[in-house]
């Protein structure tokens, strides 16, 4: 299993589209999972992520499963590298 923690309050102000975040987790075989504060949602679905807390608290990405390397490293991609201006 994989981690990655994101303040997203350092990211560049553009925000990133739910639907993209989604679509994008949707690519990978494996589990993943957002955390933020108590609440753990499914990063697959969009009724869980929408109610998902996303300013505040960082954010804790969790990868479980077979192409988790991939899926981590693509997601970090969308949160970094996609959203620089």
């Amino acid at each position: 299993m994989l981690m990655r923690q994101v303040d997203l309050r350092d990211m560049a102000p553009r925000p990133i589209p739910i639907s993209y975040l989604i679509q994008t987790a949707n690519q990978f075989h494996c589990d993943i999972y957002v955390t933020s504060d108590a609440e753990t949602v499914n990063a697959k679905n969009y009724d869980e992520i929408k109610k998902l807390r996303m300013c505040g608290a960082p954010l804790t990405f969790y990868f479980k499963g077979s192409d988790e390397l991939e899926a981590e490293d693509r997601i970090q991609k969308i949160l970094w590298e996609d959203n620089e201006g």
